[in-house]
């Protein structure tokens, strides 16, 4: 006689596999990419050009910039979304946070920045440790700034040279930043 068995209610987890995401899932995913890159299209070209997007991106979003028709637009949106799903949607979520000035990143940036003209224009010292930290930055020009800032400062007049030494730490503070990214990413 065969035993039977009845079936089991109970669930064997340890052998079941992952099959990857939900339609659902994917559905979401897709939909946010499509709305990422639509938002892209409320960009001007020079923030567009500091984003990390291929050119056939570039080309749609600028065909939707054009489009005037409505439903030729929402065709460009659809087109847009499926080159989204070849683009490091990542790499163009963190551009975008670079380019918010209230982002998190652009704030830390932002007091860094103030830090070391502070530190530029009361410590002399400071240059050298500016220059250790910011091995590409013009020497002579960045002293020349400092003595200009300074003595607008003594004057109780900070303006031209004195926000001229900011852009410039500024700059090279990102530069730094997105080095540190790059090297990060490759790890």
């Amino acid at each position: 006689m065969s035993e039977h068995h009845p079936p089991s209610d109970r669930h064997d987890d340890e052998h079941e596999e992952y099959l990857g995401p939900s339609k659902s899932a994917e559905k979401r995913e897709a939909h946010a990419a499509q709305a990422l890159g639509v938002g892209l299209a409320e960009l001007d070209s020079d923030a567009l050009d500091r984003l990390p997007i291929s050119d056939r991106l570039r080309a749609g979003i600028e065909q939707l910039k054009a489009t005037r028709s409505r439903g030729a637009a929402k065709r460009q949106r659809q087109y847009i979304g499926r080159l989204m799903r070849e683009e490091d949607v990542e790499g163009i979520e963190a551009g975008l946070r670079r380019l918010d000035p209230n982002s998190p990143e652009n704030q830390r940036v932002f007091q860094q920045a103030e830090q070391w003209r502070t530190a530029l224009i009361e410590d002399p010292d400071a240059t050298t440790r500016f220059v250790e930290r910011f091995p590409g930055v013009d020497v002579q020009h960045l002293r020349q700034m400092q003595r200009t800032a300074r003595a607008e400062v003594e004057k109780q007049r900070p303006g031209k040279h004195y926000r001229a030494l900011f852009q410039e730490i500024r700059a090279q503070v990102e530069q730094a930043e997105q080095e540190s990214e790059q090297d990060d990413q490759q790890e």
